[in-house]
């Protein structure tokens, strides 16, 4: 909930190799994976960005559920988009 940008600026600073990708592309994390190290002899830092909820409309960037539970309609719900976009 705070904002830490320029976050990537931050961690070129202090000397590391910084990779920016997709958190929800499995296929783009692995490419970033696979090209580990960045930089020989240099920390590597991958900033995965995310969207907290995702998958499901209404906690979708929601800061409040961070830190909330749903209830027996909303997780119902919550699994029925989840199941619609795994087909």
């Amino acid at each position: 909930t705070m904002k830490l940008e320029p976050l990537a600026d931050k961690w070129r600073a202090f000397g590391w190799a910084v990779a920016e990708v997709d958190g929800h592309d499995y296929a783009a994390l692995l490419e970033t994976f696979e090209r580990l190290p960045l930089a020989p002899g240099r920390p590597t830092c991958i900033i995965a960005h995310t969207h907290k909820g995702q998958g499901v409309s209404f906690p979708k960037d929601q800061v409040g559920w961070h830190h909330r539970v749903p209830n027996a309609e909303e997780l119902a719900a919550a699994l029925l988009e989840l199941s619609e976009v795994a087909q």
